[in-house]
């Protein structure tokens, strides 16, 4: 673990928390699992305080707990999730995307489940006021809730959420174990976890929602009318507004219970930051048009996508891509097809009928699908020529190649963009020598060997050393040079990481610079009306709003390289 790591975990849990449960964090950091005992012992405070302070971390998903032995009696052990303590800072994109894609009454139920951590549908009910809605407002909440559990904004509390997969892992062994009469022989035991896992990667996979019930809906016997969640997320009427042909007799009404608990689900939200960052590669890449096509491909593959450790996508056809393409989408320039004598001699229909409106549109998008399968990045991949063909989205090489762009972003900020050249270099032909490096970057000797050096001593390279003799005499041996992208990315981590606490602290140094003025601002008689502020103080606040807005933009920004480096790429280690 990064000491910054530590420091900012800390930071955060103390802004959002209180230092109560900053002490109880900042033990579970440096010791690592504990008990109960152990955290009231070392940190010398009231048994009360510290089952508080652990309640309110489990209940934002921020420790997860295992019972296991110490000595003959059963404890329960508690570890903290770093990830999550992480996403704090995060909070803001998540309740844009929420926004965006959920509405106003869907933010307010997300944002209420984000304050206030694990709570069932009646208990967001009884936050917001549920009981004051009209009809269309309890209509449109029954929607949103049912929408944002559907699309897995929010996921169901189960009895394993709360520990980590390495205890589930081994209760499971556990289990199996037992039901042996003998102990297990090495190959039994190779096929006892393999078993486990492909149990894990069955549960992982499946598309069953959690928190979900289906309710048969007899729409034959009149009675006041009903709305019904369909397909798409829209409400349906039936009863009374029945339209004939809009569904079945019997129709199954998709409901959330009421009685299931739900939290925010972190990963899922992190694949829509991910896709954004791919849609915006491709609109600098090319053009807006060529970023609407590649948006209806992600919208497509989101519903089997739950976590960025998805490496790639299933393969989606081509026809409905081009469905899902909005009709209102300017792609009319989107591709020069002059060459194309086929699309030269029908042209762009500019008439006013839907048809060749839609004509023009599919034209323009296989083209576009095209581009993108050509484009050297290797991110779209047409798997089947059947047809109009089958695509797939290979998530890994998107978030590796993300990745490099942000880590020769770094380098270029930090030193120059020769030395982003010379890393170019080492990244395309892997391991050289300094000869080798200096013709390939196009620079001299000296110059190379000085860069070269500035980069290995930030992280940003690195050498293999080969010896020509069995006495490994460093004047005999040849000196490799490459990049290595683990310790890179270290690096990177760590800068990013101190960079995000120092403007934290920084944050918190001018909020105490104006601490009597802060609090002032915030009597119930300065709230009513600002006459009791002088020009003076009203101008400092100002400067004060300012100040913490311009934080919030360098901390969003840094946590989005973190996101960069590390919570996208599939297969990433824990920090």
């Amino acid at each position: 673990m990064f000491t910054q790591l530590e420091d900012l975990c800390r930071r955060l849990v103390r802004n959002h928390y209180g230092p109560i449960v900053e002490k109880v964090v900042a033990l579970l950091l440096e010791e690592g699992r504990l008990s109960l005992g152990r955290i009231i012992s070392q940190t010398g405070m009231e048994p009360t305080s510290a089952r508080q302070a652990l309640a309110v971390l489990i209940q934002h998903s921020h420790v997860t707990h295992a019972q296991g032995k110490e000595g003959a009696r059963m404890m329960t052990f508690y570890s903290i999730n770093l990830r999550n303590i992480l996403r704090l800072q995060r909070a803001g994109l998540y309740l844009a995307l929420a926004e965006e894609r959920m509405g106003a009454m869907g933010l307010s139920v997300f944002r209420a489940i984000m304050i206030n951590g694990c709570m069932s549908v009646s208990g967001v009910r009884d936050v917001l006021g549920y009981k004051k809605f009209g009809t269309a407002d309890k209509q449109k909440f029954s929607i949103a809730v049912a929408k944002l559990v559907r699309e897995r904004f929010i996921t169901a509390i189960t009895a394993t959420d709360t520990v980590t997969k390495v205890d589930r892992f081994m209760q499971a062994e556990a289990k199996e174990i037992e039901k042996l009469t003998t102990a297990p022989t090495p190959k039994e035991l190779v096929n006892i976890r393999r078993r486990i896992s492909d149990k894990e990667d069955e549960e992982y996979t499946s598309n069953i929602v959690v928190g979900m019930k289906r309710q048969m809906t007899d729409v034959s016997t009149g009675g006041a009318p009903k709305v019904m969640i369909g397909p798409n997320g829209q409400p349906i009427v039936i009863g009374n507004g029945f339209e004939a042909g809009q569904q079945d007799q019997d129709a199954d009404e998709d409901l959330v219970d009421d009685k299931q608990c739900f939290q925010i689900y972190h990963e899922r939200l992190d694949v829509f930051l991910r896709n954004k960052r791919i849609v915006n590669y491709f609109a600098e890449k090319y053009n807006d048009e060529a970023s609407v096509v590649l948006k209806a491909i992600l919208r497509l593959t989101e519903p089997r996508t739950k976590t960025c450790k998805d490496k790639v996508s299933e393969s989606i056809a081509a026809q409905q891509i081009v469905q899902n393409i909005s009709s209102d989408a300017q792609l009319d320039q989107a591709v020069d097809m002059s060459g194309d004598p086929y699309f030269k001699e029908n042209g762009t229909d500019s008439g006013s009928s839907t048809a060749a409106r839609k004509a023009t549109l599919g034209k323009m998008a296989f083209a576009l699908l095209d581009v993108l399968r050509r484009d050297g990045s290797g991110i779209i991949n047409k798997v089947d020529e059947r047809g109009a063909g089958q695509y797939r989205v290979n998530f890994e090489r998107a978030a590796i190649l993300l990745r490099d762009e942000c880590l020769d972003s770094l380098v270029l900020n930090k030193f120059s963009s020769t030395h982003v050249r010379v890393v170019r270099t080492l990244r395309d032909k892997q391991k050289l020598d300094e000869k080798l490096v200096s013709q390939a970057a196009m620079l001299p000797l000296a110059r190379s060997r000085e860069l070269l050096h500035e980069l290995t001593l930030a992280g940003f390279a690195d050498t293999v050393e080969i010896p020509r003799t069995a006495d490994r005499n460093p004047s005999r041996m040849v000196y490799l040079w490459h990049v290595s992208p683990q310790k890179q990315v270290s690096a990177a981590l760590r800068g990013a990481l101190q960079g995000i606490s120092n403007i934290m602290q920084r944050a918190d140094q001018e909020t105490l610079a104006r601490a009597a003025l802060v609090a002032k601002s915030q009597r119930a008689d300065v709230v009513a009306g600002t006459t009791h502020l002088t020009p003076g103080e009203q101008a400092s606040l100002q400067v004060l709003g300012k100040l913490k807005q311009q934080i919030d933009v360098c901390v969003i920004r840094l946590d989005t390289m973190l996101l960069l480096l590390h919570d996208m790429v599939p297969g990433s280690t824990a920090l």
